[in-house]
């Protein structure tokens, strides 16, 4: 649940142009934030040894055919791929 956050009254259009700029600061600082953060999440690993990519090439195998068989059971136990939706 959200916490409601109090509203202070504003007496003057400083008042509130300076609260403006607080707010613009804070959310450039929390934009770089994600960022950095994104850019750590997505960054490429080009230095891996032969046998790290081996490794990577057959997690993403295993991957992709355990996805292939959890479609393939839903399908068999719902009929259709699209009655899965309608349940």
């Amino acid at each position: 649940m959200a916490k409601k956050l109090r509203v202070r009254p504003y007496n003057s259009l400083e008042e509130i142009q300076m609260r403006k700029e607080q707010l613009d600061e804070v959310i450039e600082l929390e934009n770089k934030e994600i960022k950095r953060l994104w850019g750590q999440l997505t960054e490429n690993n080009e230095d891996l040894s032969r046998g790290q990519q081996i490794g990577k090439y057959i997690e993403y195998g295993i991957m992709a055919f355990d996805g292939v068989m959890t479609l393939r059971k839903l399908q068999r136990n719902y009929g259709s791929f699209l009655n899965i939706f309608r349940r």
